[in-house]
Order: C-alpha cells, then sequence, then structure tokens
C-alpha cells in the first residue's frame, strides 16, 4: 500500500473499501439476525497494533493492522476505523463510513462504538439526525439488546425519553470535544469536575471540582479553574452544535455528571486520538 497516494486518492479506492463500504449491509444482516454480543471473541491484538502505529503517526501499519483486525471481526478494529473516519485521522473525513463501521463494532460488543454511534444520530453527522436512533444505540451501549430491535424502537421517541437522550448527547458530546488543559497534562495535575445540566435552559453550571492534591472548589489556584473552563466550554459546544429536541413541560430532567481529567500529555490536545483506549 502507498500511504503517499492517499491524499489524492477517494477514499472509496483505499483498501480499507473491501471491509468498510460492506459494512452497511452486514450490520443490518445482524440485526435481523439479533445476534447476541456474549459470544464473540473480543480480541484487541491489531486493535492495539493500530493504535500504536497511530501515536508513531504510521498510518500505513496502522490500518494495515485494522485492515486485518476487521476481517478477524475484532470490535475495537472497527471502532478505531470509525474514528479514523469520523475525525480524518489518516483518511479523508467520511461520517457515514464512520457510521456503518460504529454499528458494525457496536453489534459485536464495543460498547465505546455504540456511544460515537449514538453521538452521530444525535448531531445527524453521516446519518438522519434523530434522537430515536440515538437512544436506541445507547440502550446498546449499557447493554440492553432491545437497543437494536425495531419492534421496540417507539419507546425512544416518546418525548421523556427524547429529552433523556438529548441530555445524555450533550454531556457526552461536550466531553469527547473539550480541550484537556495543556498546562495541568505538563505539570502532572488531573482532577475531577462535577457538572449539572439543565436541558430546558441548556445552562450548565460547576456543582464540585477538585485536583489531585485534594483541594476543593473553593480554592482559588489555576489547575481547578483550567478543568472548569474546559469542561464547561465543552457544554457550550455542545448545546450549539446539538439540535435542541422539545423538552416536556413537566418532569425533572437535570442531570448531573462528574468528569475526570487523567489524559496524558501526548494526547491532551490531539483531536479524535484522544478518544481511544490507550
Amino acid at each position: 500500500m502507498n500511504m503517499s497516494k492517499l491524499s489524492r486518492m477517494p477514499v472509496n479506492a483505499f483498501s480499507f473499501n473491501s471491509y468498510l463500504l460492506g459494512t452497511a449491509q452486514c450490520a443490518s444482516a445482524l440485526v435481523l439476525l439479533a445476534i447476541p454480543f456474549a459470544g464473540f471473541a473480543q480480541s484487541t491484538v491489531q486493535a492495539d497494533a493500530a493504535v500504536i502505529a497511530l501515536d508513531q503517526k504510521n498510518c500505513e501499519a496502522a490500518t494495515d493492522a485494522l485492515n486485518k483486525g476487521m476481517a478477524n471481526n475484532e470490535p475495537k478494529s472497527f471502532y478505531i476505523a470509525g474514528q479514523l473516519f469520523e475525525y480524518g485521522i489518516c483518511l479523508k473525513t467520511d461520517p457515514a463510513k464512520s457510521a456503518a463501521v460504529y454499528e458494525r463494532a457496536a453489534l459485536l460488543g464495543d460498547t465505546e462504538a455504540a456511544r460515537s454511534l449514538a453521538l452521530l444520530h444525535a448531531r445527524g453527522a453521516g446519518v438522519a439526525q434523530s434522537y430515536q436512533e440515538a437512544g436506541r444505540w445507547y440502550a446498546v451501549m449499557r447493554g440492553e439488546k432491545k437497543g437494536v430491535e425495531t419492534q421496540s424502537a417507539e419507546s425512544y421517541a416518546a418525548p421523556d425519553a427524547v429529552a433523556k437522550t438529548y441530555t445524555e448527547a450533550v454531556s457526552d458530546f461536550s466531553e469527547q470535544r473539550m480541550t484537556y488543559p495543556r498546562e495541568a497534562a505538563v505539570a502532572g495535575v488531573t482532577g475531577k469536575v462535577r457538572v449539572r445540566f439543565d436541558p430546558r435552559t441548556g445552562a450548565a453550571s460547576v456543582v464540585s471540582s477538585s485536583d489531585n492534591a485534594g483541594l476543593p472548589m473553593n480554592h482559588v489556584g489555576p489547575n481547578k479553574h483550567l478543568f472548569e473552563r474546559a469542561l464547561l466550554a465543552g457544554y457550550d459546544d455542545a448545546v450549539k452544535t446539538l439540535p435542541k429536541p422539545t423538552i416536556p413541560a413537566t418532569g425533572d430532567f437535570t442531570s448531573e455528571r462528574e468528569v475526570k481529567f487523567d489524559r496524558s500529555p501526548d494526547s491532551a490536545n490531539d483531536h479524535g486520538l484522544q478518544l481511544l483506549r490507550r
């Protein structure tokens, strides 16, 4: 494979073609057969090799490993391939192909792929925007096989279900899109921030925060503020990006979420690669 030609050739001419372009049909078959998640060999040999190659910025080795992993039905290889297409890492950005391989990985039992696919449906990236579909894939992420059964799809379309899915998507999107403060990463400082989100107003507020030194929320040092600003900026980005559904007038849909800041300096600002499980 001559990777020097990659930037000049269409994605559908790339060697991923034999595996990725057929995944939509494969995924549909898996849904109809209702194949259980248990029983799949959860090998990550090729996926692990691909992550190492990506860290070394070796696209050829990474894609070769992923092709082998996908040929062996490695869920994590499909998941990483989805990230390459979603974020334009080594491949041209293609949300539709990303959704197809995320679905394949999710149906093979990869929960992170199910989460990523739910977010694509919530955003309408590569697929039609639908909080109903997002809800179904969040159910798969939680291990509820009914999430992929069409006869149960209406349960994800109820207004209260849509509101909960929207809230979950905002939280996930904010966490994935925020940029880890490099100053904190270089200094080896980690921390956690708990945020309350109100889907009716779209407002996110800090409930508590601390760093690895155990400094409380009322500490005025710089690290806490770096973490808080990063997460709140992520929520602001999520609210601006995700379509807001109609929230029922009754019911409390406010939620809290604690986010841990513990990434390494090398992955602190690498968009997309920071999501890969090392």
